[in-house]
């Protein structure tokens, strides 16, 4: 019975590893497609942007985001690789544990056999019953040996037969880190392109140096843009703060923190007060975020809700403004097209408009609450 127990504890310890590594494994997997994808996307954008002379700023995130792409998926690959061989070693020592139960249950029976009992059990069996004094001894007798048979041959089969899971586990994972070690060594080749991606970084912040006060008139002019499109947005949503309506529900996207997100692309431009990228003790602010999309990339709306503005603003093109229950508002800004109206219902994920057709357009996306903005990186679904 304990070594019953022994073998059960030890199928339930494999079969939870088993578990764990198998979901460890899919969320890695799934990483790893969404870091390739990312890197397919910018080094479109990098091709693309090589054909204007000029560097510009969304050259340099650009870059720096495909730096960053390369060595997450470096090191999520290793980590990929460090789970198989942990897998690899306990799947083993299992390996080992079963083929010594296989030993020890050889040599039980072995040492039974050597028995009077088994030794008559052995020559004669029938005899060995019969010659019991007693029909209830014989009963017992009779009883004893088939137990003993059917143990032996059950924890037998059970050992053999939790051998060759760990074996097909073992062989499985074995595979898998070879396609692992293939990536790694294919991703560490790419270390060369990281390295010309380096340079071309370095290349372009010399260049944009060199025209500093250029982008210091840049600066100067976006910022009074950005001011611009705040007033509008506060205005906006101060005249609907201000009507009397009834309380409407937020959606669980929102509750939850796990708004759509609006575009396809990567996040080129933070939230918040940061350091110019090249200007030296120059601060920059942004109320949203700035995501760096393809190509005429569709925006679809982040929650369900209510068109409230529909507008245009000097430096970021056409804006939209949805209202979400009764006191959230996501603005989409730098759209080249607008697909709703005013007053429009709109539902998660629908089609709000498209960005311009031209090299690296942004889509410059808010999230408020009320008269308070939000970091709408941290509202997104991860």
């Amino acid at each position: 019975m304990r070594e019953l127990i022994k073998l059960a504890l030890c199928f339930s310890f494999v079969l939870m590893a088993t578990l764990l590594y198998g979901q460890t494994r899919s969320q890695l997997e799934d990483e790893r497609n969404r870091i390739i994808e990312e890197i397919e996307q910018t080094s479109n954008r990098l091709e693309k942007a090589s054909s204007n002379k000029k560097a510009t700023l969304s050259d340099l995130k650009t870059i720096e985001n495909q730096i960053k792409n390369r060595q997450k998926l470096i090191k999520n690959i290793q980590k990929q690789l460090k789970k198989a061989d942990n897998t690899i070693a306990v799947n083993t020592d299992k390996i080992e544990s079963l083929d010594g139960d296989i030993l020890q249950l050889d040599d039980q029976y072995q040492d039974l056999a050597q028995s009077m009992y088994l030794r008559e059990l052995a020559g004669n069996r029938w005899a060995y019953i019969f010659s019991a004094s007693t029909v209830n001894d014989a009963f017992l007798r009779w009883r004893y040996s088939k137990q003993f048979e059917a143990y032996a041959v059950q924890k037998t089969d059970q050992v053999l037969s939790q051998k060759g899971i760990i074996n097909d586990k073992t062989n499985s994972v074995k595979e898998e880190k070879t396609y692992i070690q293939k990536l790694l060594a294919d991703e560490k080749k790419s270390y060369k392109k990281l390295e010309k991606d380096q340079k071309k970084k370095d290349e372009i912040l010399s260049e944009l140096k060199k025209e500093e006060s250029g982008l210091k008139k840049d600066l100067t002019k976006k910022k009074q843009q950005r001011e611009k499109l705040n007033r509008e947005i506060e205005r906006i949503i101060l005249a609907e703060l201000s009507k009397v309506t009834e309380t409407v529900t937020v959606s669980a996207d929102i509750k939850n923190k796990k708004l759509a997100w609006p575009a396809r692309g990567f996040i080129s431009g933070r939230f918040g007060n940061q350091p110019h990228p090249t200007l030296k003790n120059v601060r920059i602010n942004n109320n949203g975020i700035d995501i760096a999309c393809k190509k005429s990339a569709p925006i679809t709306a982040a929650a369900a809700g209510k068109v409230i503005s529909v507008t245009t603003i000097a430096g970021y093109g056409n804006m939209v403004i949805i209202k979400h229950g009764s006191e959230y508002y996501s603005v989409y800004s730098k759209l080249a097209q607008i697909s709703v109206k005013k007053d429009e219902t709109i539902e998660t994920g629908q089609l709000i408009g498209k960005l311009a057709d031209e090299i690296s357009p942004e889509l410059h996306f808010e999230f408020w609450k009320g008269k308070v903005k939000l970091d709408p990186a941290k509202w997104l679904k991860k």
